[in-house]
């Protein structure tokens, strides 16, 4: 599903967070971030926006600070809270680091902090990365960041204004903003491909990738999935509605461990069997197949179709479809029948062109009102 990004341009009392600034350049009492409610509860989590049970309910946070520079990774626990109609991270002040006693001074007001939320209701973990434009392996992201948000304070992102603004400032390798860019080399990597891992591997080098990120990203991996087969069971609904199918199935809803998410019948009786194929990423990332798929799929006796959902969003996908990918696949399960015994293959990683997918882009949308085309 859609990451939780926000932008957010430092003020002088934003930077009082910060020990040294609180004692060195005092802006007022505050010891806190300021949250614009219109990003934090308007646009990445609504439900904050529901009455609360409490008087200025808090939110604890884990927080991970990233920067300025390639400074590396600071863990804090922190919180979110709302006073009156403001939203702040807050929480005690911020010291700098015993190994880099001077970190945070570089900072000053107009200097950015880009956030990635998770957390489904509400915000339980915050990775933060601190652009200064004073810090030189930062100055062109920052620039950069300057030149698209001219004026304002706080901005939600997506992906892909991420990935423009790196091509476009090309920090040094080892910047932490790249990690944000590698969605899915991490999806690849959390779905077992061992093509993601070694990408990772190869950009971090030691830092590589921690138990908490990892499983973050499998979830996200597993709710893109479902994501997707949601869609598709609203597109096999329209399809029925427009006698263009005479009825369908969603079997992964009712057995978890089938080697097909849906049955179709086609006009004229054709029974087709489709997986749905999700990724938040770009139509070129790695179709996965369990083993079970990929024999059913060549042995059939159903023809197995492949519908790839790809940009998948809360409220908007794109598809394309493979049908009758047995034949594609058929030498790759005799080589595996080549293995020892004792050897046993559980899945494979596929580039999507070697499924012969059609060139339609169909867009699927979550309001049945809007339908697809």
């Amino acid at each position: 599903m859609p990451r939780k990004l926000a932008l957010k341009r430092l003020t002088a009392s934003d930077l009082t967070l910060f020990k040294w600034h609180f004692q060195n350049h005092p802006a007022g009492k505050q010891k806190a971030f300021n949250l614009d409610a219109d990003v934090l509860v308007g646009k990445l989590y609504p439900q904050l926006g529901e009455p609360s049970l409490v008087p200025q309910p808090r939110y604890p946070l884990d927080l991970y600070l990233c920067g300025p520079g390639l400074a590396p990774v600071n863990n804090l626990q922190r919180k979110i809270l709302k006073q009156q109609k403001n939203w702040r991270l807050n929480g005690e002040l911020i010291d700098n680091p015993v190994e880099i006693p001077e970190l945070y001074d570089v900072l000053t007001p107009g200097d950015f902090a880009l956030f990635e939320f998770s957390g489904d209701v509400m915000p339980t973990t915050a990775n933060v990365v601190l652009v200064s434009a004073a810090v030189p392996v930062d100055a062109g992201i920052h620039a950069e960041l300057a030149r698209r948000f001219p004026s304002g304070s706080m901005w939600a992102l997506d992906d892909g204004l991420v990935q423009e603004v790196l091509s476009a400032a090309a920090p040094p390798e080892g910047h932490s903003l790249y990690d944000w860019a590698e969605t899915s080399l991490l999806e690849d990597a959390a779905l077992g491909g061992a093509a993601g891992a070694e990408a990772i591997n190869a950009r971090r080098g030691s830092r590589g990738i921690s138990p908490e990120d990892f499983m973050r990203s499998r979830r996200i991996a597993e709710a893109t999935g479902v994501a997707g087969e949601e869609f598709l069971n609203a597109y096999f609904e329209q399809e029925c509605q427009r006698d263009n199918l005479e009825e369908f199935e969603w079997t992964a809803s009712i057995n978890a461990v089938s080697v097909f998410d849906f049955r179709v019948i086609a006009l004229g009786g054709e029974v087709r069997l489709v997986d749905a194929k999700s990724t938040t990423g770009a139509f070129t990332n790695p179709i996965h197949l369990s083993f079970g798929e990929l024999h059913k799929a060549v042995y059939g006796p159903e023809p197995y179709d492949i519908y790839r959902l790809y940009r998948v969003a809360a409220d908007r996908a794109e598809m394309r479809i493979a049908r009758n990918i047995g034949p594609a696949l058929r030498q790759t399960l005799a080589v595996f029948s080549t293995l020892p015994l004792e050897v046993k293959v559980d899945g494979i990683s596929v580039h999507p062109d070697l499924l012969n997918f059609s060139a339609e882009e169909i867009i699927l949308e979550s309001s049945p009102d809007e339908g697809s085309r």
